[in-house]
Order: C-alpha cells, then structure tokens, then sequence
C-alpha cells in the first residue's frame, strides 16, 4: 500500500469532530510555540551539540504514524477538567518566555501538548502517543547548570584516560586538570571533547531503535549502552589528537581536520549503535524460536 492511498484511508476513518480537534491542536501548538521554536532553529544551526534537534520533530511524526491504528481505533474522549491545566500550563509558558527562564520554557512547552491531548483526544489516546511527545525533549538545549554538572567531570575523567593511552603509546604527557601538556605543545580537552555532544545524539538515536526493539531488556541494554559508547568514541579522539599532536603541533585540535575526526567518530559510534541493535534483535528472534522448538 503506497503511503497516499495509506493516508486516504486514515483521512475516510476521521469523523469531521476529530478532524477539527487535530487541526486545533496544531494550530494552537504552531502559533503559540513560534517563538521559541525561531529560537531552537538558531540554536540547531549554530551549535555542533545540538545540530541533531533538526531530525527530533520528524522523528517524532515517524513514531506517531507507526502508532495511527491505535489512535485511530481508540474512541476519543474529552474532560473540560484538562482544559484547566491547559491554561494554567500557557500561563507559566507565557511567565517563563518573557523572564527567559528556558528550562520552564521547554518544560511547560511539553505539559502543553500533553494537557492539550488530555483535553481534545482523553487519556487513552494520551498514553499512546506519550512516547513521541516526551521524544520532543531531544530538541530542548540541556540546562547550563546540569550541562555544566555533566561535562566536568567527563573531561577529567577522558583527560585522565586518554593521558594514560598517550603514554602507554611511549610519548611523554603531563596532565594538568583538563590540560596535555606535550615535549613541543599543549591540549585542552574542551567542552566538545568530553562526550556531552556524543552522548545526548547517541541517546536520542538509541531511543530511535529501541522504538524499534521486539523486547524490553533489549530497549534498556541499547540506551544503557550509549553511556560507554559515548566516552569511548571521545577518549580514541582526544587519545589519537594527542598522538598526532606530538608529530604535526596543535593544529591537529584546530578547524577542520579536528571536525572532521569527530564526525568519522560519530559515524563509526552511529554504525556499533546499530550492530548492538541488530545483535539484540537477532538474538532476541533466534532466542524465540528455540523456544518455539522446544
């Protein structure tokens, strides 16, 4: 079935009612999250820690359309009591947009679209689609306070290991904090480096493939599994910027071989994210059918 005639079909199953309701819940969403979502976009392009914010919307459509027999099938309900959280979550949105509280920004941004789900479609449906709206989160830059909290010790403890791998290599190296000192030059391992970039993308895409995963234990190995992956990824850059920096000077952490080194990286930490979800499901298939055949 091609996916016109799939969404034809969807369209024939809406009564005009619901039809309505969806058509104000986007409305609503659009006119009143413009101008943080103006902001976002600045944000995603400007920013290498949260470029992947551009592919969280689209993913999340992609997890309601794998959800819209169930949406469609459950009968919808309304409750005018959700319409009052509704109100009250525009209202600390509003209070948090004019103060440039972001982190209560985004927070009320999320209790919006749920309150207003609540209202127009009922609890049913809510819990359906939660899933794809708590995904939206992803597209939210991390709180300076916890970004901070989560980055230093990152960088110490990649600077530390790294160090130790340098030598272990036979070159010299001193740390210092956060800081490789070299015979010739010297390195900081920056706020790029300690894994925060790596780790919020990785999570985010292992959510993507455990919306894909048959089993639960396998959905809670592959998100647990970004943790290591991600400092792993980072300590083989800061490890391999190093090394190479001891032959060709600091330029090796500068412009755009430093950018292109972490973007082979990610890729090569995006291609073990998906072997991890292939081993998973393999086992996880095979496991079922011996069960079968026993």
């Amino acid at each position: 079935m091609s996916f016109n005639q799939d969404l034809s079909d969807l369209r024939a199953r809406i009564d005009s009612t619901t039809q309505f309701k969806i058509f104000v819940l986007i409305l609503l969403c659009v006119l009143l999250f413009a101008p943080v979502l103006i902001e976002l976009v600045q944000t995603w392009s400007t920013s290498p820690d949260y470029s992947h914010g551009f592919f969280v919307i689209p993913i999340a459509l992609f997890m309601l359309w794998r959800k819209r027999d169930q949406i469609f099938t459950t009968p919808p309900s309304s409750s005018w009591i959700w319409f009052s959280l509704s109100l009250l979550a525009v209202c600390t949105y509003i209070i948090a947009l004019i103060t440039s509280f972001h982190s209560l920004t985004y927070l009320s941004m999320i209790i919006i679209i749920f309150s207003l789900f609540f209202f127009l479609a009922g609890l049913q449906i809510t819990k359906i689609v939660a899933l794809a709206i708590l995904f939206l989160l992803f597209m939210f830059p991390i709180p300076s306070s916890l970004y901070i909290l989560i980055t230093n010790p990152l960088k110490l403890m990649i600077t530390s290991i790294s160090a130790w791998i340098i030598q272990l290599f036979g070159f010299p190296v001193y740390q210092d904090g956060n800081l490789l000192f070299f015979a010739n030059t010297q390195l900081e391992v920056a706020e790029a480096c300690s894994g925060i970039r790596s780790l919020y993308s990785f999570i985010m895409l292992s959510c993507v493939f455990a919306l894909l995963c048959s089993h639960l234990t396998s959905k809670m190995i592959l998100i647990a599994s970004t943790i290591p992956l991600a400092i792993l990824v980072n300590i083989i850059r800061v490890s391999g910027t190093g090394i190479l920096a001891n032959f060709y000077g600091p330029e090796v952490a500068q412009g755009f071989f430093h950018e292109f080194t972490g973007f082979i990286l990610f890729i090569i930490g995006l291609i073990v994210l998906f072997a991890i979800y292939y081993l998973l499901e393999n086992r996880s298939i095979h496991g079922g059918s011996r069960r079968l055949h026993e």
